[in-house]
């Protein structure tokens, strides 16, 4: 096994992706990198390298990248500046000598997505396959989490479900499946050399499906409704939602740290088809079947997004 990098390591997916490699990787084998190294003591103390490293820091990431062989490339957040971000880490990972990144790229990545994200994804995809060094995407659907606690659960509470997503569909991931994939491209990564996978769960559903599934869930009436993009901007902006992504904005109350402008552009995505992709590249990838939504809303209901525990 080669030596791994996690770089974004103390978020949600970071937490989830190190449990799982710490089955079968020695701790001298995994070095954590966080802009928040602190929030990662409880493995500092169990003696891995926990270090401080910046996507806008180049010189942090220099020395934090250095011996290792894999990088897992956890997206940055900062929607629109990522991709110079991302830039600096791919830089960093060549002047380190890492020999294959890892990426946590967006399902239906096409260079006319109108997704905010999803343009940022499809650039640094691109800057990967310039860089010359051996890469795996990992393009993760909606995860299934959030559909649960931020989509359906205040839907549940309203009995409506109005969004800008028309009648088209997704296979949303459950985020332990996501996590699964990653752990085994990383702990095998020459077996998915240039491997462009998709990380969907195991059903297409559109919102009228998925509203179904969440009054069946909560036992409550859900109606959905498709609302014109200008419309759910209004709806964020009534309630002080912010447009552009700022990394030190406050939580949303749900628990989530996006802004409207990706929001929106995200629906327009699935409203046009480009999130209508299903794969079985889970299965493929860690043995296993997905984990469906009904399955994922029964578990995490009424749980705030940011308190959902690791499942695996």
């Amino acid at each position: 096994m080669s030596r791994i990098v996690i770089s974004g390591a103390s978020g949600d997916l970071g937490r989830r992706v190190t449990k799982l490699l710490l089955k079968n990787t020695a701790h001298e084998d995994l070095t954590l990198v966080t802009r928040t190294p602190g929030k990662l003591s409880d493995r500092a103390a169990q003696g891995i390298r926990v270090l401080q490293g910046e996507y806008q820091d180049r010189e942090s990431l220099d020395a934090a990248y250095l011996g290792a062989e894999t990088l897992f490339l956890i997206s940055g957040l900062n929607l629109g500046r990522r991709i110079a971000e991302h830039r600096n880490a791919i830089a960093a990972a060549q002047r380190a000598g890492i020999r294959h990144i890892v990426y946590t790229s967006v399902s239906g990545v096409q260079p006319n997505n109108p997704a905010m994200s999803a343009k940022d994804h499809y650039q640094t995809e691109l800057d990967l396959r310039a860089s010359g060094l051996k890469f795996t995407f990992l393009r993760n659907a909606l995860y299934s989490e959030i559909v649960s606690s931020i989509q359906i659960a205040p839907a549940a509470a309203s009995g409506r479900l109005e969004m800008a997503t028309g009648s088209g569909s997704l296979a949303p991931a459950a985020k332990a499946d996501v996590a699964r994939a990653a752990a085994a491209v990383l702990q095998d990564p020459q077996e998915h050399e240039g491997a462009v996978y998709e990380i969907t769960g195991p059903q297409l559903l559109n919102y009228e499906d998925i509203a179904r599934i969440g009054a069946e869930i909560y036992d409550s009436p859900i109606a959905y409704t498709p609302v014109t993009p200008e419309e759910r901007q209004a709806f964020f902006d009534s309630i002080g939602m912010p447009r552009t992504y700022d990394p030190n904005m406050p939580l949303n109350p749900d628990g989530h740290l996006w802004a409207s402008d990706e929001l929106v552009t995200a629906d327009m995505a699935v409203a046009q088809g480009y999130q209508a992709v299903l794969s079985q590249h889970v299965k493929q990838i860690t043995g296993q079947e997905p984990e469906t939504l009904r399955s994922v809303m029964e578990r995490v209901k009424s749980t705030r997004y940011d308190l959902i525990e690791e499942t695996v």
